[in-house]
């Protein structure tokens, strides 16, 4: 593997945990490597970025959150070049699958390193996700928060909260490898990684290597029960809970069982609007990433 690197860097990040970025780089990046830095102008330019940075570079940094992530990832796609991350995010859900440091410096260390795995991704209506995909109560959420003027996870925590009392169940169609299941839930998400970011973990059996995909079915539920549930979603032991009901596969269909009404949806953190179905496919074997050692479990 060579090494040379080009980190590409979003400036409106709604965080600002990036600033500082070259000041940790030029700190604790290798001296061996070669680099350049790269910054972001409009919605999708990394993926322009990192596509043109494969051809000469043995890996490309994504420094943001999950959407930035993702923009970078979708250029790498079946490349031999490697994403790394440096998240920065309110949620970092990838990263923390990985087990990615959260700090610069622990970050840099790890691409110092070069070690490297290959993961599946998987697509929703075409558009290529590696952690999290869904519809119901989460998109609704991510929609919310990304109209918000604030970032964070006590942002996404308050209108979780609020969201709550006005939020309606849908019924939904979900097909999956050909086999129909009718089912009212509070929300329903796929899950290539195992969380939604913050560590709060709707699939803790979902695994980056296994070319399967988890369909996460969370029935509706009571107030009440709500504080079980949240405390089952940290303690990554959700997925026994009466009201989840998990299904594995690899092409996933789900439309609102009244076939009239759209679907609420979102991928990796971003909010996508609305579409009158989700059709999702998993991609294995499909993305290069810069992963800790002694990190089996992915």
């Amino acid at each position: 593997m060579s090494k040379e690197i080009c980190f590409i860097v979003n400036p409106k990040s709604g965080t600002g945990k990036w600033k500082g970025i070259e000041e940790g780089i030029k700190a604790h990046l290798d001296k061996s490597f070669t680099y350049r830095i790269l910054y972001t102008e409009y919605p999708c330019h990394a993926t322009q970025l990192a596509k043109e940075a494969a051809q000469n570079c043995s890996i490309v940094v994504a420094v943001g959150g999950d959407g930035m992530m993702n923009e970078v990832a979708r250029g790498l796609l079946v490349t031999n070049t490697a994403l790394a991350i440096i998240p920065t995010g309110s949620g970092n859900a990838l990263a923390r699958h990985l087990k990615i440091p959260l700090t610069h410096k622990g970050a840099i260390e790890c691409i110092n390193k070069m070690h490297s795995t290959i993961i599946d991704s998987a697509t929703m209506n075409g558009k290529p996700f590696f952690a999290v995909c869904g519809t119901g109560y989460d998109a609704e959420i991510a929609n919310k928060f990304a109209k918000s003027k604030t970032r964070g996870f006590f942002t996404y925590l308050s209108l979780s909260i609020t969201s709550y009392f006005s939020y309606k169940p849908a019924t939904y169609s979900i097909t999956v490898d050909g086999n129909t299941y009718t089912e009212k839930a509070f929300l329903v998400s796929i899950a290539n990684s195992s969380q939604y970011g913050n560590n709060a973990t709707i699939a803790p059996k979902a695994s980056l290597r296994s070319g399967i995909l988890d369909v996460c079915v969370l029935k509706p539920f009571s107030l009440l029960i709500s504080p079980v549930l949240a405390i089952r979603l940290f303690a990554k032991t959700l997925d026994l809970s009466p009201y989840m009901k998990t299904i594995r596969g690899t092409n996933i269909e789900i439309r609102n069982a009244d076939d009239h009404t759209p679907l609420c949806i979102h991928y990796d953190g971003e909010a996508e609007g609305e579409a009158m179905e989700m059709k999702v496919e998993v991609k294995p074997q499909s993305l290069k990433v810069i992963v800790p050692e002694g990190h089996p479990d992915i």
